[in-house]
């Protein structure tokens, strides 16, 4: 009698570390995917309100009757590394865009990635030829401290 209560311990025992292994690693698993989530999902990225003049007077925006030589929208692009920009948002030409239009601004999420970030706007424009041109990106550019779940406003100038 003792015998078999002894064999039946061992072997619920046993059941229970050949089960240990499998919910630590489904533990593990769960963690991981929920910070990927977390992190690539937007739940902890800055609000960023970021605010710009432009000059409209030397280069009017397009329009359908004007395709060239002619602005036709901004990009807000991340321009830490040099080597690589990121665009975060594209902005449409505001609707009262004649000579010079102070506080054109977007909001956005970003992040991650998080600490110093140098965020710049860009006027993109149509040639005489009709093809894509950008304006230096880093003519109006503003480095600041993007943290999880911040509120900021900048100027870039």
């Amino acid at each position: 009698m003792i015998e078999s209560f002894y064999i039946g311990l061992v072997d619920c025992m046993s059941a229970v570390f050949r089960r240990t292994p499998v919910r630590i690693l489904l533990t593990i698993t769960s963690a991981i995917t929920l910070a990927w989530a977390i992190l690539h999902m937007g739940i902890l990225a800055a609000s960023v309100r970021a605010s710009w003049t432009y000059d409209y007077a030397p280069e009017p925006t397009c329009s359908p009757t004007r395709s060239t030589n002619c602005i036709d929208h901004f990009e807000v692009l991340d321009i830490s590394d040099d080597q690589h920009f990121i665009v975060i948002k594209d902005v449409p030409n505001p609707s009262t865009a004649i000579g010079r239009v102070d506080n054109i601004s977007t909001t956005f999420n970003y992040g991650p990635p998080f600490g110093q970030r140098t965020i710049s706007v860009v006027a993109v424009a149509k040639d005489l030829k009709g093809y894509r041109v950008t304006s230096n990106p880093y003519a109006a550019r503003e480095t600041v401290s993007i943290r999880p779940g911040a509120t900021l406003s900048i100027i870039l100038k």
